[in-house]
């Protein structure tokens, strides 16, 4: 339940702060007094789409702020759990939307997307206009009303799931089939890639150590002359630096001997000496086996040049090459079976698709049979609103689609996640017409009423309590006894839940049981919105000018006062 709205900077709303009460509600006032804002504020809080020219002149931005009661049992004990946003009995949405056009949302000061909100605000508020009775008239919206009244979503899931199986399965038979069409060409082209690679047989890293040899045998020459001058500087030689470094060595332990602390320092000659002996050895392991061999080096060269060729058809380095290879042979074992690929293919295809056939099926004559309860249960309540003889039928058709694989009664048929049929409302509003769609042939007051019927049949299948309603102007084209007749509906619903009611009938603000008026007047030269609630006196004036427009006399007031009892 909506316990308190807050709006500020929101068109001629400067400020507004409005107290709602449990139960039945209505909001009434002039034409551009700002009903339209207050809606516009809910709807900004249920997550829907904001615009930054909705904010004030001269504002910086937007706010809107709405504290809801949580009912017991709320299935958004869950998702706030989920989020981990701490609540106790109240929930404060709050959003605001900057003159740039930023928008930014909160649950209890949690930020939170706007995506996040919308989904919250579904299980809070729901909000019913003459755009959502626009939509009614539209066929796939009727289709989902059967669904929503039906409680259909096992069986729309089934479907969808089947759905999904039988175009993966119709994706895979089709990559087979082009595969099949083109499988001798690349059979081919395989096997001369194939025999390519394998000619040259190369193998991980070959590259890498044919270019190191290939650099070596190009400098057998240079490495023998280095070599040689290495090894004569370091232990061949008369002064060679092993020798060197061993006489200094022992002459440093004879000053040892002489007393002086040089301990560390003959060590370290030890040490030097050792690492001339290993560099001597490691230069002559490495020099010995290099010789100048102008064979092995053109051989290097060219097997060099048949991998470079390799890698330039077939990707760099020598490993992508081989990784090529290995999708080369797996493609062809997959072509050399296509065949017997093909015919699991079609019969995993066949299969899904006859799967998805039992699946629609099914939603089919569920959606047959709640369409027939729906469309008696909207009666009755279109009874109470004087359409009395009314009649409602849902009619359902399936589309042909000539390059469907879904036949029914010998014709192929379009179809969806959604199941294979369409269905239409059509509506006979007086006795001995034929039932004709609904968006032809119903006035606004009819549709108003149809909407209405609709909408409290769907929440009494819905069960719960706590929601908060809000209905702007569906009581447009409405008068007299269906007026009263609609205020009791209304009044029916709020026994369930708050209901909150945009209104000019005043029929429909007498059976309230709070009255909010909205007015626009001027403050330091601006236009203001300004929100009151009304009881008592100020209560029946009101009523009066719904009743009689500015000049309100006696007989209004006395009408109204008859209206205000009656309620």
């Amino acid at each position: 339940m909506l316990e308190r709205l807050e709006v500020t900077g929101l068109g001629i709303i400067d400020e507004v702060r409005l107290d709602l009460a449990a139960g039945f509600s209505v909001l009434t006032g002039e034409t551009g007094a700002g009903k339209s804002l207050l809606v516009e504020s809910l709807k900004l809080l249920s997550g829907q789409r904001s615009q930054p020219d909705l904010v004030r002149s001269g504002d910086d931005r937007l706010r809107v702020e709405g504290w809801f009661v949580l009912p017991a049992g709320s299935p958004l004990a869950t998702r706030l759990a989920e989020l981990e946003i701490p609540w106790e009995e109240t929930l404060v949405l709050r959003r605001e939307v900057a003159a740039g056009g930023r928008s930014r949302c909160w649950v209890n000061d949690v930020a939170v997307g706007a995506g996040t909100l919308q989904v919250m605000a579904g299980d809070l508020m729901a909000i019913h206009g003459q755009h959502e009775q626009h939509g009614l008239a539209e066929p796939r919206n009727q289709r989902r009303l059967v669904d929503e009244y039906g409680g259909h979503q096992a069986l729309l899931s089934a479907v969808a799931e089947a759905h999904a199986s039988w175009r993966e399965a119709a994706a895979e038979l089709d990559r087979l089939q082009r595969a099949q069409a083109g499988r001798r060409d690349r059979l081919d082209a395989l096997a001369f890639q194939i025999a390519e690679i394998d000619g040259v047989a190369p193998h991980p890293g070959e590259d890498r150590e044919l270019d190191a040899r290939r650099l070596v045998l190009r400098h057998a020459v240079r490495i023998g002359e280095l070599s040689r001058s290495v090894l004569d500087r370091l232990s061949e030689r008369e002064s060679a630096v092993g020798d060197e470094l061993a006489r200094a060595e022992r002459e440093v332990r004879q000053l040892v001997e002489c007393g002086l602390p040089l301990e560390a320092v003959a060590e370290r000659l030890a040490e030097a000496a050792v690492h001339v002996q290993e560099t001597v050895r490691e230069v002559e392991d490495a020099t010995s086996a290099v010789q100048e061999d102008p064979a092995e080096l053109e051989e290097a060269e060219s097997r060099l040049h048949r991998l470079e060729q390799l890698m330039l058809k077939y990707g760099s380095p020598l490993e992508a090459v081989l990784a090529h290879r290995g999708r080369l042979g797996a493609e062809r074992r997959e072509l050399e079976g296509v065949e017997d690929r093909l015919d699991q293919a079609r019969s995993a295809c066949g299969q899904s698709l006859a799967d998805y056939s039992t699946a629609a099926e099914a939603l089919q004559r569920a959606r047959v049979k709640s369409g027939r309860r729906l469309t008696r249960e909207v009666e009755r309540v279109l009874a109470r609103l004087n359409m009395s003889g009314t009649r409602l039928e849902l009619r359902w058709w399936t589309r042909a689609d000539e390059s469907s694989p879904l036949v029914r009664e010998g014709q192929a048929i379009a179809f969806d996640a959604e199941g294979v049929e369409e269905g239409e409302l059509l509506i006979a509003a007086n006795p001995g017409e034929e039932p004709r769609p609904l968006a032809r042939i119903a006035s606004g007051g009819e549709l108003s009423r149809v909407h209405l019927a609709l909408r409290s049949v769907l929440r009494a299948r819905r069960g719960g309590s706590g929601l908060t309603l809000l209905f702007d102007e569906v009581d447009a084209g409405l008068g007299g006894a269906t007026a009263a007749a609609l205020s009791r509906l209304l009044a029916d619903l709020a026994a369930q839940d708050q209901v909150v009611v945009v209104t000019h009938l005043p029929q429909v603000a007498a059976r309230a049981a709070a009255h909010y008026r909205v007015a626009k007047s001027l403050e330091e030269g601006r236009a203001v919105t300004r929100v009151e609630r009304l009881d008592g006196e100020g209560r029946e004036l009101e009523i009066a000018r719904m009743l009689a427009g500015d000049e309100v006399g006696g007989s209004a007031r006395a009408h109204a006062r008859a209206l205000l009892e009656s309620g």
